[in-house]
């Protein structure tokens, strides 16, 4: 699945493609990623506005219109946006809504088919519940230890659990949990109230910093994601722990170690994290 990384990558290539773009038309073949309006609705909502911004709220990708109005996407497991000529073949299977742009089709590609897409007024999008609930992330100007500690203090949950949990802390997944666990030094399976102030502090400052270069990066590619086509991120290159199973710890040289918590794999090394 896509964290906030290779959201905020996609989001930063989409913006050097497609802002002032006008919709000319759409085109939905799979009406299960509508979550708030039928396809006729969608599309005539959609049509002759043009792209005006682009935003990130957590791991949703906020599409700002003309005309005062927003198109709300998030790319679930395995969502993609690619840029095709008029007339290119492309996927028709997995191509699941085609944005018929001024110069060229803006495509949503998920084999998957789990991605939403909402639309709502730009007076009104960030008052909607799935938006409401989300935590600020990492690389928000507001976030700090002090709010992460407020978040998770009380939970008797494993703080891997806590870190994933989008209303707790926005934009973490499984990949940057592990990584951020252990450059803090602390174990995954530890519960978030068992955990010092100095421990929050740790988890605060790395998230923000295994983030950012992260997206500096353009993302971590494991499975198939691509920000464009062809084009993959490369933070992978420097991950400490995930998927470094019975590899040795670039700190202590102890194998890393697999487990797993609430049904998540999770990658750690034992000597070093506590």
């Amino acid at each position: 699945m896509p964290e906030l990384p290779e959201v905020q990558t996609v989001i930063n290539y989409l913006k050097t493609k497609i802002i002032n773009q006008k919709i000319n038309n759409v085109i939905v073949s799979a009406l299960k990623v509508l979550k708030n309006a039928t396809a006729k609705e969608f599309k005539k909502f959609l049509v002759n506005e043009h792209f005006v911004d682009i935003k990130r709220i957590g791991k949703y990708i906020i599409f700002i219109l003309s005309n005062n109005k927003v198109l709300v996407s998030h790319l679930r497991m395995e969502g993609k946006y690619k840029i095709s000529q008029f007339k290119a073949k492309y996927d028709e299977r997995h191509v699941l809504v085609r944005f018929i742009l001024d110069d060229f089709e803006l495509h949503y590609h998920d084999t998957r088919r789990f991605g939403t897409f909402h639309i709502h007024s730009v007076l009104d999008y960030q008052d909607q519940d799935y938006l409401k609930k989300l935590a600020i992330d990492p690389t928000q100007q507001e976030w700090d230890w002090k709010y992460l500690k407020n978040n998770a203090q009380k939970s008797s949950r494993v703080i891997k659990s806590v870190l994933l949990d989008q209303s707790v802390v926005a934009g973490i997944g499984n990949i940057y949990a592990d990584e951020i666990l252990f450059l803090s030094k602390i174990n995954p399976a530890k519960k978030a109230n068992e955990l010092t102030d100095q421990q929050f502090k740790e988890i605060s400052k790395n998230a923000t910093k295994v983030l950012l270069k992260a997206i500096e990066l353009n993302g971590t590619t494991i499975f198939s994601y691509q920000f464009k086509e062809n084009h993959a991120g490369s933070y992978q290159d420097y991950l400490n722990v995930h998927l470094q199973k019975d590899k040795p710890c670039k700190v202590c040289g102890n194998l890393v170690k697999k487990t797993k918590l609430n049904n998540r794999g999770t990658y750690y090394c034992a000597k070093c994290q506590k």
